[in-house]
This record gives C-alpha cells, sequence and structure tokens, in this order.
C-alpha cells in the first residue's frame, strides 16, 4: 500500500492505491463529508483480485490539505476527483462513493460518462432531484446554519458538535465513537475548524448540484445502490424516490441492495456484505 500527495492546481490530495493491477477496471473509493480513508480500511481486503484500488481523501479531509479558500461543493470535489484520475492515468472506473461521496460519484459519471464502467451509491446522501430531498439530516442542516457562529469558538466546539450530529449514523454507537474521534480529528485544529465550518456551507450550496445527475439519461452506466434499513440520516422515502429517479436517469440495470441490521456506514458495519455486492456488481454486465 503506497501513499502520495497528488497536487491538484495547488492543493494536495492524499490517496493510495491498493490491490494489483489485472483484468478488471480500477475501483476508486470515496468517502463523504467529515469522514476520511479510514472509513474503507474493512472492506480493502474483501475486494475481488485482479483490481487496482485507489482510495482517496477528499480535500479537507484525512492527510488531505486545508482547502484555504477552495471550494468544497459537490461540483468542486467531483472536479478535483476527475483531474485525479488524469493524474493518475486512469481513463475508465468503478466509482463507489459513500454518502456525499456517492453524489460526487454520481457527478462525475453524468459529466464523464466515458470514464466510469460502473457506480456504486454506498448510503447516498446529497443526491437527489429536489433540493429538500439533498439536506444530510436536519442535524448537520442546523450545524451548517451556525457555521458563522463556529468559527469564532474553539476549534473543540465543532468538532464536538459533528460528533453528536453523526453518532446516530452508526447502530452501534460505542463502534461509532471511535470511528468519529479518528475522522474528527482533523477538525480539532484551527484550520480544521475553518475547514469543517466551509464544508458545511458548501452543504447548503450543493443542493442544486446534482439535480442534472438525474434527468432522463444522464447517467449511461449500471447504478449499484446500498442502503442501510437502520440508516437514521435517510429516510426510506427518501431512498424511494432516489431509487425511481435512478431509473429514469439511466438506460442501463439499477440495483437495489437494502441491509438489515445497517445503519448509514455500511463500509464499517457491513463490510462483508458491501464486498459481495461490489463484486456482483464488478462481474455483471462485462
Amino acid at each position: 500500500m503506497r501513499g502520495e500527495f497528488v497536487d491538484l492546481d495547488g492543493a494536495r490530495v492524499y490517496c493510495y492505491a491498493f490491490g494489483s493491477r489485472g483484468v478488471g477496471d480500477p475501483i476508486v473509493l470515496v468517502h463523504g463529508a467529515f469522514t476520511s480513508s479510514h472509513m474503507w480500511q474493512d472492506l480493502l481486503p474483501r475486494l475481488p483480485q485482479g483490481h487496482r484500488v485507489l482510495v482517496l481523501d477528499l480535500l479537507g479531509h484525512g492527510r488531505s490539505d486545508a482547502p484555504r479558500g477552495t471550494s468544497l461543493t459537490i461540483a468542486a470535489h467531483a472536479s478535483r476527483l476527475t483531474r485525479l484520475l488524469d493524474v493518475m492515468g486512469v481513463p475508465t472506473a468503478s466509482l463507489v462513493g459513500h454518502g456525499m461521496g456517492a453524489a460526487i460519484c454520481a457527478r462525475v459519471a453524468q459529466e464523464h460518462p466515458e470514464r466510469v464502467a460502473r457506480l456504486a451509491l454506498v448510503n447516498p446522501t446529497m443526491l437527489a432531484s429536489r433540493a429538500s430531498d439533498a439536506i444530510v439530516s436536519w442535524r448537520i442542516s442546523r450545524l451548517a446554519l451556525l457555521a458563522p457562529l463556529f468559527r469564532a469558538l474553539a476549534p473543540d466546539w465543532i468538532a464536538s458538535a459533528l460528533h453528536a450530529a453523526l453518532l446516530p449514523a452508526y447502530a452501534h454507537r460505542d463502534i461509532g465513537a471511535r470511528s468519529l474521534d479518528v475522522y474528527l480529528k482533523t477538525f480539532r485544529t484551527r484550520d480544521g475548524r475553518n475547514t469543517a465550518c466551509a464544508q458545511l456551507r458548501a452543504l447548503r450550496q450543493s443542493r442544486g448540484d446534482t439535480a442534472s445527475c438525474l434527468a432522463v439519461g444522464a447517467l449511461q452506466c449500471p447504478v449499484t445502490v446500498v442502503v442501510g434499513m437502520m440508516d437514521a440520516l435517510v429516510s426510506t422515502g427518501r431512498t424511494a424516490r432516489l431509487v425511481s429517479d435512478l431509473e429514469r436517469a439511466t438506460t442501463q440495470l439499477v440495483t437495489v441492495h437494502r441491509e438489515p441490521g445497517v445503519a448509514h456506514v455500511a463500509p464499517e458495519e457491513a463490510p462483508d456484505r458491501l464486498g459481495t455486492v461490489l463484486a456482483e456488481m464488478l462481474t455483471s454486465n462485462s
């Protein structure tokens, strides 16, 4: 496993490669807001062999640089992801996105259909044809409104607020608490506090960034959706509307996996089942 920092127009994004090259398309794993590439550690050894796997930290998250004025909207993250694929020599890949990362991957698939062989949306958020459905949760939405206040407080304040807002995303709170301690360490500095505030504001600014992804015929690849039946952040109704939108957006197959006993963080809560789902996706329609 080899990690490196990739300069994308003055902003360094951390990524690493896993697995080995083979006959299969590369797989790119994209985490969501306020997490990091650490999310995928249990899934990686469960992915099928013969695929180069590229794992990244989004700008402002994990080991990647703080944005320092660079946009953190879904559109901006998607543009950087496309640029990263260019730099890393990945012409076509299967994209797997979690949470906001699912919306980022969908945006890349819509803008560059020739570059995305398959699309997996795991516990997707921020991907919606209606702005009201693009809100992550009422807890995160409330924090976004308070972001200007948090910029005037000590960094630990916003990290603690995010911890409380995101803990319900886990079916097992003790596991969630440990994971969130890892993810939110990035935001317990002055730069981290400012980054968290910037990402919260960008979530509100991004509510229309994915509507075009769900237009008729906007997606030209097979789509796999994985949702947790205990997900406290995404309601059953919102998931049903998203699936309906995806069925109109692509002429390819839309496959939905509803996982019992899983909340919002399937890569951590059910890596075995998610690995099986992704293996099936990678071998179908090939």
